[in-house]
């Protein structure tokens, strides 16, 4: 290790360029790589492509019915896991999807398992649980009722009638719903006093299934119906399989082996395939259909455990070597540029308070100063922009006290109080100042609001309440086209919404309402029953703890607002 940090700070110190850098290591790299890599290609060359091709094809079939049956055992698995888990007979035989749902979900998820169908001992559907397609890992769908299409399977009424078979209890078998053509594997469940109580049902969709399969034996997957038709595919533009091909199988195959497996010759997009094709069975001997595994006939070089086994020793010293340049290379000339690589991430994700290391003398080490030049100048550029904007956001304030000299002073004071709050309860320092040019801009809808109604100095009428009531939209509609402004546009939008739902615009209720948003409306009402208005004296803190508690789960966040009291009290 020594000796590699002696040689990388000698190395930087020549007065080489970037490329004579890179060019001369490889250069010497690919000398012996080009004779080792001759010597290999000769001697697979002089094996018998057509036979490496084809235990190429057989060892990827059977990888391909492996995965099947890992498939199945983990459909099982969770199936066996759901119909023991604690209170779900109970919840299944009273029909309650919402139990079903709780109890269920959790271990749905965390073996990311695609579809659950939980069915009475009639097999009608009590709850159905799908992922969605292309979402996120938590994403599913629930429904319940309905007209259940799994009680007229044969292998979901084994279930329902409680049968056996050399196996046990469980049975496999495909379904066509709506999300398409699903495998799933089902099973009775019994009460606690042994009594069979419903069904449940653990599937995959078969698209997913051969695209797992394609990732794991790098071939192209497919399923095919008794009639040849496409259940799933892995190529972009199957074809069907012929009935005669499919008799075929079905009659000389005896098990589930792609040794003795019938071929045939594919063209997909000019690009010529072999395809082996064999039974599709599941539970061992219940036949589903056709798999056919294809590889492009131009496939020479395998990395099968054979050809490993072939070309290790061979390989050997190379990727000793190969190794042991990369070690040097990658601290010669990645990590510096790796360094600014992760420094302009940095930056893009807003942090101007980066510096880079010069460690080199040559064309990076003026790169790096000159990186370093200009994120100082874009962070002394912001400094003065936001300040910038921070004086106008002051200046829109300003201009509405003066429009409504009801509330001069208001918006300073639950500025301050605002920032001391956030600290306490919970707000990020990185949120701080949008925290504070929300709470400066929180009213600043009102600009929208006629003077007659801002200023009115008795009761507004009910129609006068509306309009006033419009003045967080105001807002939203002046700062939502403000980049800088969308992170503070929670405390203008939000800060009249109510706990219990009561409140305005939106009608939010509990946490809907964003944390900061909560804080505020404390803060708000603080200042607004403890300072002097022209129809009223200002509050003692004793009546305005009062006052504030008096709201406590309708207006306020009973989690924040005692704590907000203790604050403003101490």
């Amino acid at each position: 290790m020594n000796l590699t940090v002696t040689f990388s700070k000698a190395f930087n110190k020549l007065p080489l360029n970037i490329r004579e850098k890179v060019t001369i290591p490889y250069l010497f790299l690919s000398i012996i790589l080009l004779f080792g890599a001759a010597y290999v290609v000769t001697q697979v060359v002089f094996d018998t492509i057509e036979e490496r091709f084809t235990n190429q094809l057989i060892e990827a079939g059977n990888l391909a019915s492996s995965r099947m049956v890992e498939e199945e055992n983990q459909m099982l698995k969770v199936l066996r896991l759901l119909a023991y888990s604690k209170g779900v007979p109970e919840a299944l035989a009273q029909a309650e999807p919402e139990a079903l749902r709780t109890l269920a979900f959790g271990t749905i998820l965390n073996n990311q398992q695609k579809a659950v169908e939980f069915l009475d001992v009639n097999g009608n559907r009590v709850l159905s649980i799908h992922h969605i397609e292309g979402g996120k890992v938590e994403d599913y769908n629930f429904s319940t009722g309905g007209i259940s299409i799994f009680a007229d399977q044969d292998f979901v009424q084994n279930a329902i009638l409680q049968h056996n078979d050399k196996r046990g209890n469980k049975f496999a078998g495909k379904i066509k719903t709506d999300q398409g053509d699903y495998l799933y594997v089902a099973g009775p469940v019994y009460s606690p006093a042994n009594e069979m109580v419903g069904v449940i049902l653990v599937g995959t969709p078969l698209t997913s299934l051969v695209r797992q399969i394609r990732e794991e034996t790098l071939a192209q997957i497919t399923l095919y119906d008794f009639h040849g038709g496409i259940l799933a595919s892995t190529f972009t533009s199957p074809t069907n399989l012929p009935d005669q091909e499919v008799q075929n199988v079905l009659l000389n195959q005896t098990d589930a082996s792609f040794i003795r497996a019938d071929s045939r010759d594919l063209n997909i997009r000019n690009i010529g395939y072999r395809e082996l094709l064999s039974s599709w069975k599941v539970r061992g001997d219940v036949e589903l259909g056709i798999i056919g595994v294809a590889l492009g006939e131009t496939f020479l070089v395998s990395t099968t455990n054979v050809t490993r086994i072939q070309i290790t020793v061979m390989t050997g010293l190379l990727l000793l070597l190969v190794i042991l340049f990369g070690i040097n290379l990658s601290i010669l000339i990645t990590h510096p540029i790796m360094e600014l690589v992760n420094a302009s991430k940095e930056v893009k994700n807003g942090n101007l308070n980066i510096q880079v290391k010069t460690i080199s003398k040559d064309e990076l080490a003026l790169l790096t100063d000159n990186f370093n030049q200009m994120i100082d100048s874009m962070r002394e550029s912001k400094n003065k922009i936001m300040e910038s904007y921070d004086s106008t956001l002051e200046g829109w304030s300003k201009a509405l006290e003066y429009r409504n000299e009801e509330t001069k002073g208001h918006t300073d004071r639950v500025m301050d109080l605002m920032m001391k709050s956030a600290k306490t309860l919970g707000i990020d320092e990185s949120r701080m100042d949008d925290v504070r040019r929300g709470a400066l801009l929180h009213d600043i809808g009102k600009m929208g609001i006629p003077d007659m109604i801002l200023n009115k100095p008795h009761s507004l009428t009910t129609e006068e309440q509306e309009i006033m009531q419009l003045h967080p939209v105001y807002a939203c509609e002046m700062l939502k086209d403000i980049d800088f402004l969308k992170p503070a546009m929670t405390i203008p939008y939000c800060h009249h919404e109510h706990w219990n739902g009561s409140g305005y615009p939106r009608g939010l209720k509990g946490e809907q309402i964003p944390l900061e948003a909560r804080i505020f409306a404390l803060v708000d009402a603080w200042d607004a029953i403890t300072t002097d208005r022209p129809y009223r004296d200002a509050m003692t803190k004793e009546e305005a703890v009062k006052t504030i508690r008096q709201e406590i789960g309708t207006h306020f966040d009973p989690g924040i607002a005692e704590r907000f009291l203790k604050l403003v009290c101490s």
